[in-house]
């Protein structure tokens, strides 16, 4: 009887674990320190970096096909010279600000929102959620879907968080698109 009991309470036990959502692994590179900490319900992979990054992760749930996010590090030796306050001071005026928000609108967007985002007690960023430029040359999926990205600066270069959602559902998942860049850790 006693074994049937063990038994019981251990299946009873897998099932709950199994039933409740996934914590996902936090994912770091060596090489450069980038790490990502997946939120509930996303995981997390390595992925190529393409130059000039050093390090990239994907960031989806596992149902996602075209929509997810992507979480990359780009070295830049300008910033070494600048302390974290520093950077935080530019990355918070209008204009450097200005300047992110026209190099988006300057390819294939049209920024829709942009603000301030504060990463953790150190790192101040910027956010901004674009959607595609009408252009035949995109395909059509191109209009139902959104962009969020989320840039932050250190003194050993820019990390960058783009999530991509469906148009429709944006507003539910842009909670989610702020907890994965949230849960990026920048190269110190």
């Amino acid at each position: 009887m006693p074994q049937t009991v063990h038994r019981l309470t251990a299946g009873l036990l897998t099932a709950a674990l199994l039933s409740g959502p996934a914590l996902a692994a936090p994912l770091r590179d060596a090489a450069s320190g980038l790490a990502v900490n997946p939120p509930p319900g996303y995981e997390a992979s390595v992925m190529p970096a393409s130059a000039p990054q050093q390090a990239r992760f994907q960031v989806k749930k596992p149902e996602d096909q075209d929509t997810g996010c992507q979480v990359a590090f780009t070295p830049a030796p300008q910033n070494a010279q600048l302390s974290q306050a520093q950077i935080n001071a530019l990355t918070a005026s209008p204009g450097w600000q200005e300047i992110a928000r026209k190099t988006l609108t300057s390819t294939i967007y049209d920024v829709v929102s942009a603000e301030r985002f504060d990463h953790d007690a150190a790192t101040i960023g910027f956010a901004m959620t674009a959607d595609f430029k009408p252009d035949p040359r995109l395909p059509p999926r191109s209009r139902e879907i959104r962009s969020f990205f989320v840039i932050l600066e250190t003194p050993k270069g820019r990390t960058t968080t783009v999530c991509v959602g469906e148009k429709a559902s944006f507003a539910t998942r842009q909670a989610e698109f702020m907890a994965v860049a949230r849960g990026a850790t920048p190269p110190r």
